[in-house]
């Protein structure tokens, strides 16, 4: 069996991952663990865990392909391609790319060269992990207080029509910043991977392309069926 360790850059995409991905990926023989990228260390070695620079993810990447000699290991990642930090690998270079999908696989591709190592997988969400959660919006409503109700329905009103990928990357127009503003007290750990869980993961595949293309791959790492 494929061991895959998913390095990812908050709670909500942990909870996802145990939630949807894991079991998903061990009906097909990918055991899949998620890792919270590691801000800093204490001088105790304490680690903080959530969002971050490239130099600490880097070094989680690294220590996880170090620790796991096997061929049988893989190592991906689930970030944002929305607020990408700044010491990012090629991003000085293709960050000002207005085509968010050649953006997004020229950094996979420039986070591939700095890592160097074969079983390494990488993966940026166009434009947020939120996308999923706008795949999944009807799926919602039910986790929601009675006073959310308007700003939900102004939220469905102003996607409709756009692929949940396509939202954009705007400081204030992103999906998780439109959830945080028509939804009040949406607690972003808890509702969307909710959300996604009871939508089903065949369902958000079918309305977010990329994030499709990036579980086929993985899928593709177990056994022949």
């Amino acid at each position: 069996m494929i061991r895959l360790y998913v390095i990812v850059e908050g709670q909500t995409e942990e909870q996802f991952v145990k939630s949807v991905l894991y079991p998903h990926l061990l009906a097909r023989g990918v055991l899949a663990q998620p890792i919270i990228v590691t801000t800093s260390r204490d001088a105790d070695g304490t680690a903080h865990k959530g969002g971050g620079h490239w130099h600490s993810w880097r070094g989680d990447i690294a220590r996880v392909l170090g620790e796991q000699t096997q061929q049988a290991v893989r190592v991906t990642t689930l970030f944002d391609l929305y607020g990408l930090p700044p010491d990012f690998p090629g991003l000085g270079e293709h960050g000002a790319n207005a085509d968010t999908k050649k953006r997004a696989a020229l950094l996979e591709k420039a986070m591939a060269d700095a890592v160097g190592d074969w079983r390494f997988v990488p993966y940026i969400q166009r434009h947020e992990f939120e996308a999923l959660v706008l795949a999944a919006l009807d799926r919602l409503e039910p986790y929601l207080e009675a006073d959310a109700t308007k700003g939900f329905q102004e939220l469905k009103k102003a996607i409709e029509g756009q692929a949940p990928e396509d939202v954009n990357d705007g400081s204030e127009t992103a999906p998780s910043k439109r959830l945080k503003t028509a939804i009040p007290g949406y607690q972003k750990p808890l509702y969307g991977p909710f959300a996604i869980e009871d939508a089903g993961l065949a369902a958000i595949r079918a309305r977010c392309e990329r994030f499709a293309g990036w579980v086929a791959q993985i899928e593709a790492l177990g056994p022949p069926a």
